[in-house]
């Protein structure tokens, strides 16, 4: 159960790094009217890290 608990943990670090390279480009490259989508996928990003920290973090 551990090693599936680590893959699960990697997968979502993984995912946030994506939605924080794609909320930079959306917030950098798109128009102004869809800047809060880009907004909105670096704040998923950052509770993504922040709950596996808490995850991982020892007690």
């Amino acid at each position: 159960m551990e090693i599936l608990l680590k893959i699960a943990l990697s997968v979502a670090v993984i995912g946030a790094f994506a939605l924080l390279v794609g909320g930079a480009y959306i917030l950098l490259r798109r128009p102004r009217a869809e800047r809060k989508k880009g907004l909105l996928m670096i704040a998923v990003a950052v509770v993504t890290v922040t709950n596996v920290w808490l995850l991982t973090a020892p007690v």
